[in-house]
């Protein structure tokens, strides 16, 4: 009997653990993901002034940057961590925008830094908000991915 109490005490620490943490959590995600829609915004104004650029590109650039935005005022203004589906919205988005723009950009230039951290800080933004699979080998870790973000704005 006190094996099977164990084993089921053992398995509730870590939800226990992380109730405190919530708070943390949502502001860290909320302040990670205002960061990527900041760090994408000066990227984009980057990409406008590059000659060559279709004007189709800049304007689907610009719907996906508009929804990246719109996505960050909603996870900044939740009160809880219930902003997996918002959170995945952006990450979609965010690798959409990676998709149209990298090709665009000079490689090892600013903009493709900015565009590189921004996809590199999803995957620990998809695991704050539990979202699975989210472990996918990125180019920066987070910290550095924080801190070219926050450079740019």
């Amino acid at each position: 009997m006190f094996r099977r109490t164990l084993l089921c005490t053992t398995a509730l620490v870590p939800a226990i653990a992380l109730v405190g943490c919530q708070a943390q959590t949502a502001s860290q995600i909320a302040s990670d993901v205002k960061l990527i829609a900041s760090g994408l915004t000066a990227a984009m104004a980057d990409i406008k002034l590059l000659p060559g650029v279709p004007g189709a590109a800049v304007t689907q650039l610009d719907f996906y940057l508009a929804t990246i935005q719109a996505g960050a005022a909603k996870v900044a203004s939740a009160t809880s961590v219930s902003t997996a589906s918002t959170v995945q919205e952006i990450a979609q988005v965010v690798q959409a925008i990676a998709s149209v723009a990298l090709p665009l950009v000079p490689a090892g230039s600013v903009i493709e830094a900015a565009i590189q951290a921004a996809l590199s800080l999803l995957p620990a933004i998809l695991a704050a908000v539990g979202v699975a699979g989210a472990s996918v080998r990125t180019k920066y870790q987070p910290a550095q991915a924080r801190a070219i973000l926050a450079a740019l704005r």
